[in-house]
């Protein structure tokens, strides 16, 4: 019984317990909560509340003034007013606490005194939060968190050093535009964005740059920045996939639940791994142009080891600066073969043609009839000079000297190591053979030997690592001790900041600059990489061949495709061993050292199979693309013709 009355006991006081602390909560308490959740809404609703306050409070004192009629309100003798006016004289009180001391009688005091003290704790709080409202919406928009309203624009998601390039390069293409709009969202500080491109852009000229932060594999953000607007999209990468990868399936969502809008821009995307762009391609299908870097860059920089000035040439082509390539239909030129649609135009140099299917293709046969729907693409100054002329040019065949096929052993030297160095080998592997050696030059402190042994195999050329410590003037000693006939100096990019990367770049440029070898090598090809692009007029000065400027030329390449995407299958073609190429071969293996035009080298290489698109003169180094064809033309023997060639021309050395 005793242990059962316990028991009952201990419910009965568990159960009393239990309903005090589920009783309702008072009035209090309920104010509070409602307060509460009213400040974590924001300051508009607080605003909304001290605003129903005031003009309560601002009622009440009117009512109290009309009902007792009170007079001397502003000073003796004043009679006593209708509701209208009292609410206005009470409302004056509350906004200037000065204005009260003027009025007359104890009762008419104490109502303005009133209205007075709620002036200036409700009615000041509610113009000090509609202040402090406003600095926020202030802030906000510094943050670049508000919705962008540009139509037709290029948005860039993502930020890198590459992003002021590539504006700077749509800033140029935009500039015969009436107005044009350029929006970059990324997940940095709105104010540095718009400081970067400043420095970096002196004169946006038609084109509005508009700069919005957060993180573009958000939905939301997308929206923010309007991307169903976009006329293209360039996706930045930042030396990982992921997030790019992570963007696309943003890009991706976001379309799918916008079914209002058909999406028309297509997008721009720079990747690393050539597997995952394909994968990325196969998502989002024909819409999609990817580009990777290191692949672009490592292809150029074994051309230009190969050959003196290509890098200058593709620059010239990549740019928005001088000539380009451009696409355009020419219903007066259906039914005429590729090699007559060459001398259709005086000052645009044809490369080849967009079918009506939209495959492109690069110098076809001369025999090619150019059909109905078809489109010509050429290297043009600008798009408005793409016409056809008055009348054909006149050309005529040249005689023609056979290259010369020598048969020497060729040294190349890789001083210097980056992640390019693999694709460069490679590249170098493709179209070398077994005559030639290269030469590999690391200094064990800055990288791992031993690592990039087991990483590199050739199957043509022999390869040959050294490990070699100590400055740049040490490492020509060493390569000197053999004659070589190009170096590749590569930046140390993965073990040294930019800046440091290129001043070693540059010092080991001097270096190599200064050794004497044989007379009979002949002179030395130097190609450089640089990751700055604004140590490029540092690299010439030394003397330098050929240097390739990595963010530089990816910048342009992501430019160029966000204008027209058409143009991926002609850089997919240029920079594949198995399609065309640009090549700079001798003179007289054209008969130009007897041309009176270019006209006259334009028709004697389209009787080779090939594209004439200008010359390089061996005595300055100048490289001329898109020259006029019926201007006067004196070339020399050791220039060189600029074609365009189908598969691989070795040219002779």
């Amino acid at each position: 019984m005793a242990e059962a009355a316990v028991k009952d006991t201990t419910d009965s006081g568990a159960v009393a317990i239990g309903s005090e602390d589920s009783g309702s909560p008072s009035i209090a308490a309920k104010l509070r909560y409602r307060f509460d959740a009213a400040l974590s809404r924001g300051p508009s609703v607080v605003i909304a509340y001290l605003g129903i306050l005031s003009v309560t409070v601002i009622l009440i004192g009117a009512a109290i003034l009309t009902i007792f009629q009170l007079t001397g309100v502003g000073g003796d003798g004043n009679p006593a007013h209708g509701l209208g006016e009292n609410f206005f004289l009470a409302m004056t009180r509350v906004l200037d606490p000065g204005t009260f001391a003027g009025e007359n009688g104890w009762p008419t005091r104490m109502v303005m005194l009133a209205m007075t003290i709620a002036g200036i704790f409700i009615v000041g709080s509610l113009i000090g939060l509609i202040a402090n409202s406003v600095d926020q919406q202030i802030e906000e928009l510094r943050k670049g968190r508000s919705t962008v309203i540009e139509e037709e624009h290029t948005l860039i998601l993502g930020w890198s050093p590459r992003v002021p390039a590539i504006v700077s390069e749509l800033v140029i293409a935009n500039e015969s535009l009436k107005k044009s709009a350029v929006v970059v969202l990324a997940n940095v500080d709105k104010t540095e964005m718009e400081e970067t491109l400043r420095d970096a852009i002196d004169d946006t000229k038609t084109t509005r740059i508009v700069c919005r932060s957060g993180e573009p594999w958000s939905t939301k953000n997308l929206e923010l920045a309007n991307l169903a607007g976009a006329r293209s999209v360039v996706i930045v990468g930042d030396g990982k996939d992921s997030s790019t990868v992570k963007t696309l399936l943003a890009i991706r969502s976001a379309r799918s639940a916008d079914g209002a809008k058909p999406a028309h821009a297509h997008i721009v995307a720079e990747v690393s791994d050539n597997d995952a762009a394909a994968s990325l391609k196969s998502l989002l299908g024909d819409g999609l142009y990817t580009v990777s870097s290191d692949s672009v860059v490592a292809e150029l920089t074994a051309q230009a080891c190969r050959q003196r000035g290509l890098s200058g040439v593709f620059k010239e082509l990549l740019d928005f600066d001088g000539d380009e390539l451009y696409f355009a239909p020419f219903p007066a030129l259906v039914g005429k073969t590729y090699a007559e649609t060459q001398l259709a135009f005086e000052k645009c140099a044809v490369i080849g043609v967009l079918t009506n299917a939209g495959v492109v293709e690069l110098n076809p046969e001369p025999t090619h009839v150019f059909n109905d729907g078809d489109q010509l693409i050429a290297v043009v100054e600008d798009d408005s000079l793409f016409l056809v002329g008055a009348s054909p040019v006149k050309g005529t065949v040249l005689a023609c000297e056979q290259p010369v096929q020598t048969s020497s052993e060729r040294r190349i030297v890789i001083a210097g190591w980056s992640t390019l160095g693999p694709r460069v080998i490679a590249e170098l592997d493709e179209f070398l053979d077994s005559r030639t050696t290269i030469e590999l030059m690391l200094d064990p402190a800055l990288v791992d030997v031993a690592a990039v042994r087991s990483q590199l195999s050739t199957r043509n050329v022999s390869l040959e690592v050294s490990e070699l410590g100590g400055g740049p003037e040490l490492v020509a000693a060493h390569a000197a001790r053999r004659s070589f006939h190009e170096v590749i100096v590569l930046g140390y990019r993965n073990a040294l900041d930019d800046d440091e990367a290129d001043a070693r770049t540059l010092l080991t440029l001097l270096a190599f600059n200064q050794v004497r070898q044989n007379e009979e090598v002949g002179p030395v090809r130097i190609v450089a990489e640089m990751i700055d692009q604004r140590n490029a007029a540092l690299a010439e000065a030394t003397g330098v061949d050929d240097f390739v400027v990595s963010d530089e030329l990816t910048s342009l390449m992501l430019a160029q495709l966000s204008e027209r995407g058409e143009l991926s299958q002609v850089f997919d073609d240029l920079f594949d061993r198995e399609g065309c190429s640009i090549e700079l071969r001798k003179a007289p293996l054209y008969g130009a050292h007897l041309a009176k035009t270019f006209a006259d080298i334009v028709t004697t290489a389209s009787s080779l199979g090939q594209s004439a698109i200008g010359y390089r003169r061996a005595e300055s180094g100048q490289v001329v693309v898109n020259p006029a064809k019926s201007e006067p033309l004196t070339l020399q023997r050791e220039d060189e013709v600029l074609v365009i060639a189908a598969g691989l021309v070795l040219a002779a050395s």
